[in-house]
């Protein structure tokens, strides 16, 4: 049987030649395996006090590589620099990165690095009762801050955070095959989820009421998050506000005005953010021709790729391309 470093590396080969590779955390799994000390359970993966040196591979991250799933990472020691969605960032000691489903991301070699990380598929989120209306604040707040999804935290608030992964630890060194020991880490792990939530809600100065839950702003947030749950997963194909409005038993008129007052933005804006993010993402780091990307993103041609990524950039694909 082949080993994991041969067919990462055959891999990796693939990954430089052509289309961006996108992994789910059971697939990542399968690249790099789980240490003595960490923990999967039912989507989710908790590591505690990685070491760069020794636990991570480090050309998993060499090439640019999409990641379905939500990752909270903590940098304890040493300093990490990253590139997330094309934005260049420093992760050093006592700082958080919150990387959300999908995204794009690429690591410089690292050393001397020590991490505690929770990656969750977006279906263990749902399993676990999460409430996905804090989430969708969570997701706004992150949009609507240059700073995030990098945040600095102080002494308190990392003390916190190293309080849940040590209740963590000891739910897992204690772990029976029973309903109790289940609901207690699946709360644990939920208690983690919730407090990152709270830190980025207070440094966002955006605090929320009971009475926010039921009001009619947190609604039409549920429907922004409704939105980019289609959009997340359509964006290459489908580009017009019918379609999403369509899925989501709406005219494209309601639609847009549920987007725009939720989040200042209309829902053209957000379907063509995403589509030139990614069309950025495959020029810069694939090596795909424009004329196979523009197909990729359910162009007629590449013409009218051109076209429209000039529209929204002020620059031709092939201009852009040379200037990376």
């Amino acid at each position: 049987m082949r080993n994991i470093g041969y067919i990462w590396g055959k891999q990796a080969k693939k990954m430089n030649e052509k289309e961006i590779q996108s992994f789910s955390l059971s697939r990542l799994l399968e690249y790099h395996e789980l240490r003595p000390g960490d923990l999967y359970y039912d989507g989710c993966l908790i590591a505690s006090r990685v070491d760069s040196h020794c636990d991570i591979r480090s050309d998993l991250f060499r090439y640019p590589i999409r990641i379905n799933a939500l990752a909270l990472v903590f940098c304890s020691k040493g300093s990490i620099t990253l590139t997330s969605n094309l934005t260049h960032r420093q992760l050093s000691e006592h700082t958080l990165y919150i990387h959300f489903p999908g995204s794009i991301l690429q690591v410089d070699p690292i050393e001397g690095v020590e991490l505690y990380a929770v990656i969750c598929e977006e279906e263990f989120i749902q399993r676990i009762n999460i409430d996905l209306k804090l989430l969708t604040q969570l997701f706004l707040q992150v949009e609507k801050h240059p700073s995030l999804p990098l945040l600095q935290l102080d002494d308190e608030q990392w003390q916190e955070i190293m309080r849940s992964f040590d209740e963590i630890s000891h739910e897992r060194d204690l772990y029976r095959d029973d309903a109790y020991s289940i609901e207690i880490l699946r709360s644990a792990i939920r208690m983690l989820i919730y407090k990152v939530s709270r830190i980025i809600d207070r440094y966002s100065e955006c605090p929320h009421t009971e009475q926010d839950v039921h009001s009619p702003r947190n609604r039409q947030e549920e429907y922004f998050q409704r939105f980019m749950n289609v959009l997340t997963q359509h964006y290459t194909q489908e580009r017009s506000v019918g379609f999403y409005a369509s899925q989501l038993n709406l005219t494209p008129k309601y639609l847009s005005t549920l987007i725009r007052q939720t989040t200042g933005r209309t829902a053209s804006e957000w379907i063509d953010d995403y589509v030139i993010l990614e069309a950025k993402n495959q020029l810069k780091y694939s090596t795909m021709s424009i004329q196979e990307i523009s197909y990729s993103l359910n162009f007629p041609n590449q013409s009218f790729f051109g076209k429209y990524f000039k529209t929204h950039t002020g620059q031709p694909p092939s201009e852009y391309r040379m200037s990376r």
